[in-house]
């Protein structure tokens, strides 16, 4: 994809892909509180899982409250690198991130963050809805295709070789590629859009930190 283009603004809405009913959600007001824990899977076999330091939270949806569930950590070491901010290009230190995954949509949003909470840019992980494989324990499986997005809405498409290699390989399933593909473009509308209505900034209307946390743009793909 590269740079955002100018024109996909006043684009047509996307048709967005979403679950027809979401595969998980917070656990029924009967079962005790616990731990949770994610798993990621990859279509070649790897894996690897962790436990969230977080939990449910609800988001504003067209039909009523959404679940989804959020999940926050730090980076051993700080890493600078230098991102497309509303005031040009500034060198920046990831230091932490906050991660939610989604029951309804066919993608995970990543926030990385300075040590102070700043934005540093949005990384969205194309994935199969998350779905619970057992009491308090939930999976969603990688099908490769990411965006990033600078804090000034600049969007670029990553890995779209390894997205098209397994479907060379077959082991990505033509209805998944589809779904990717057009939640893909449904992100990369939104975030045109937030930028075409409010300014190189996508953090404009992102949700206070004792709420659900999420940027605006998001909760329109």
């Amino acid at each position: 994809m590269g740079d955002r283009d100018p024109k996909a603004a006043g684009a047509a809405r996307p048709v967005i892909p979403h679950a027809e009913e979401p595969i998980c959600g917070p656990p029924p007001d009967d079962r005790p509180p616990g731990r949770l824990y994610y798993r990621k899977e990859k279509l070649r076999g790897a894996c690897w899982e962790y436990q969230i330091a977080g939990g449910w939270t609800r988001a504003p949806g067209a039909t009523g409250d959404r679940h989804v569930l959020r999940h926050r950590f730090n980076f051993y070491r700080p890493h600078a690198v230098e991102v497309r901010t509303p005031t040009g290009v500034e060198r920046l230190e990831r230091a932490a991130a906050e991660q939610w995954f989604f029951p309804d949509r066919w993608y995970s949003l990543l926030r990385f963050t300075t040590s102070d909470d700043r934005t540093i840019g949005y990384y969205v992980n194309f994935s199969q809805p998350l779905r619970e494989l057992r009491a308090g324990y939930y999976q969603d499986l990688d099908l490769e295709l990411d965006l990033w997005l600078d804090p000034d809405g600049t969007a670029t498409e990553l890995d779209r070789d390894e997205f098209d290699a397994e479907i060379e390989t077959e082991r990505m399933r033509p209805e998944w590629a589809a779904a990717v593909d057009a939640a893909c473009r449904a992100v990369a509308w939104a975030a045109a859009q937030a930028v075409a209505e409010h300014g190189p900034d996508l953090d404009r209307g992102r949700d206070a930190a004792d709420g659900h946390g999420l940027p605006g743009f998001i909760l329109r793909a």
